[in-house]
């Protein structure tokens, strides 16, 4: 994915808001953004010169620009990841676009990578839960007591794993309501061991 800056995030954004039948002026940008921000306002030209050399907005005709679908897919995305924060209601336009934004997400994918790709399949789940259950024992065995906490597993599970945590826990009161996993709480832990 082409990489922006907050500032070329904005510059795409207030394009998005500011557009009216797919074009805007780079005036109107300008003035919308400087806004935001002096600084942005002021650099409005390089921010857009540099918009163009990434093949995320066009020039359809004189002194007008739009957006590309690369631009808009770049945005979109872009948007997701920000840390950047508005400090004061800036007006409806640009929350209508951000609002529209986020419709877009299922069109150019990627809410997050981990989302995308979450969901395994049981058998995927049980042939990854038991690898990882007996390495978690013989490591435990080697320091002479075996302890295996299912909130811990099952968090590390997770960090190793793609999957949502509803469908973790799903699968895994599923491996203990078919037997698969023996599971006996003490001291407000659960603990389990792996049927053989």
């Amino acid at each position: 994915m082409t990489e922006i800056s907050t500032e070329q995030m904005l510059y795409l954004l207030y394009t998005f808001a500011y557009s009216t039948e797919g074009t805007v002026t780079k005036g109107n940008v300008k003035i919308n953004l400087a806004k935001l921000s002096k600084e942005y306002g002021k650099n409005a030209a390089q921010i857009c010169e540099s918009l163009f050399e990434k093949g995320l907005l066009e020039s359809p005709k004189r002194h007008r620009i739009r957006m590309t679908e690369m631009g808009m897919e770049v945005l979109v995305i872009n948007l997701q990841r920000t840390e950047y924060e508005f400090t004061s209601v800036k007006g409806p336009k640009i929350l209508n676009a951000l609002m529209s934004c986020l419709k877009l997400v299922s069109k150019y994918g990627e809410i997050d990578k981990k989302v995308v790709d979450e969901d395994i399949d049981f058998e995927t789940f049980v042939e990854k839960f038991e690898k990882l259950y007996f390495e978690e024992r013989r490591v435990q065995e080697l320091r002479g007591i075996v302890v295996i906490r299912s909130q811990e597993i099952c968090q590390k599970f997770m960090e190793e794993n793609n999957i949502s945590e509803s469908s973790l826990k799903k699968y895994f009161e599923k491996l203990k309501s078919d037997g698969i996993v023996f599971a006996v709480v003490e001291d407000n832990e659960e603990l389990i061991e792996w049927v053989d």
